[in-house]
């Protein structure tokens, strides 16, 4: 006696759940590098280990940024001040080693701190990857850059490297030019998911073999008190300098500094080549809240649908994920 299903035999409806399963596991991608700087942590290890000890990295802004006292204000209504004088600050962003690089004094001068600092990460991360960067230049190595252009560097004289120092899209760019690496190069700038969307292009670049590795990345720095001086306004920040995310004393977050690169391979490319994996991306989506209360306020039912949009592109049971890293504001606006 042969069994159907929906007018298809069963060993043959096998083969092709097989198949399809086959053809989602062909999708999946494998970070093989890694590094970043953060808060009081040089390298991945300080990262984790403050992590595990539960580590408090805000302090007030470094007097090297610029003078908190002088923007300090508990009114909110007054122009130009600001109530939060906290910040998850990096250190040492001055230091540079230009000649590494084969970029001149003059030039580095003229470089955004972002720049820099992405490119040392970057370095970091094809070391850690332990892929030589000949290999990343005879294959075709994609560039994907997230990071929020609202603090503009302004160097204190201007020449014909001035530009190409300053202007965000040059973060991918300068990666590309100095590592020699030919896939497509991007920089992208949605507000706090320019990271993810950065990841999210990456992914997309390997799977429809546009290029053979991705280096995706993510930088942040803080040097002017603009960004504290407007978003105060719109009570963003926390007075408290703590973000009690999900918690009734919620009353806002503390701006933090922060640079990360991951190296990505398709998985079976990966173990194939022995590499080694941090982790696999299984499913990556991305999608817009469009109208809700308001032009910043977040559209639950458009974050469950992106949500199942990636659960759709894997092979377990949603049910058997065990942990999730949520994007909590500490707002009562974007909390819930």
């Amino acid at each position: 006696m042969r069994i159907y299903k929906g007018g298809v035999e069963m060993d043959n409806l096998q083969q092709i759940e097989n198949e399809s399963k086959k053809n989602i596991e062909q999708r999946d991608i494998a970070i093989i590098g890694l590094a970043c700087r953060f808060p009081k942590a040089k390298d991945k290890d300080e990262f984790w280990n403050n992590l595990m000890n539960g580590v408090d990295c805000v302090s007030e802004v470094p007097k090297n940024r610029w003078n908190s006292e002088e923007f300090y204000s508990q009114d909110i209504k007054e122009q130009n001040k600001t109530y939060c004088k906290w910040l998850g600050a990096l250190e040492n962003i001055d230091l540079f080693d230009n000649q590494f690089f084969n970029i001149s004094p003059r030039e580095a001068s003229n470089m955004d701190p972002n720049q820099r600092i992405l490119l040392q990460e970057a370095w970091h991360c094809v070391e850690d990857s332990a892929i030589p960067l000949s290999e990343l230049q005879r294959a075709t190595t994609s560039v994907h850059v997230g990071s929020v252009a609202y603090d503009v560097y302004h160097p204190a004289k201007a020449d014909v490297s001035t530009a190409s120092g300053t202007y965000y899209f040059m973060l991918a760019n300068r990666i590309s030019y100095c590592f020699g690496l030919t896939g497509e190069s991007q920089t992208m700038d949605t507000g706090c998911s320019s990271s993810f969307v950065a990841l999210n292009s990456a992914c997309r670049s390997l799977l429809d073999h546009s290029s053979d590795y991705a280096m995706v990345g993510g930088v942040n720095l803080h040097m002017s008190p603009y960004k504290y001086t407007t978003w105060s306004k719109s009570r963003m920040f926390s007075m408290s300098g703590k973000c009690h995310t999900f918690d009734k004393d919620a009353d806002g977050y503390v701006p933090g500094e922060g640079v990360g690169v991951l190296l990505l391979a398709p998985f079976e490319k990966a173990i194939q080549n022995k590499n080694k994996i941090y982790a696999v991306i299984k499913g990556c989506a991305i999608n817009h809240g469009g109208q809700a209360l308001s032009l910043t306020a977040p559209n639950v039912k458009a974050q469950k649908s992106v949500i199942e949009s990636a659960y759709r592109q894997t092979t377990f049971d949603p049910s058997t994920v065990s942990y999730v890293e949520a994007h909590g504001t500490g707002t009562s606006l974007g909390d819930p």
